[in-house]
């Protein structure tokens, strides 16, 4: 049995897009890149590996990748959020601006 590399190159794909990410602290961004790095090692081994699919140590290197994946994903879709939140606040701070710039008086 070939292990799933696709789901794994999506893994090591979204470690690689957070390691970018502006909204991470850095130390954040570094630790997605090393290991991103390093599952890029693992995958270019496990090409051309072939394994015992009923193996306990297969299962749980399948599961946890999907579970991994999954929730890069989720990160992914909350970093996504997140940003469209700061956006939103960015906007209100200008529709606010304009309201003041409007106003007869503003009590300091």
């Amino acid at each position: 049995m070939v292990f799933d590399t696709q789901t794994l190159t999506r893994v090591i794909e979204r470690c690689f897009d957070l390691s970018m990410s502006g909204a991470l602290p850095q130390e954040t961004r570094v630790a997605y890149l090393t290991q991103g790095k390093r599952l890029r090692e693992l995958l270019m081994r496990l090409l051309g590996a072939r394994f015992d699919a009923g193996s306990a140590e297969f299962k749980q290197a399948t599961d946890a990748m999907h579970e991994t994946n999954h929730a890069l994903e989720q990160a992914a879709a909350d970093l996504e959020t997140l940003t469209k939140a700061v956006g939103r606040v960015a906007e209100l701070a200008g529709y606010l601006d304009k309201a003041l710039g409007l106003a007869g008086r503003v009590i300091t």
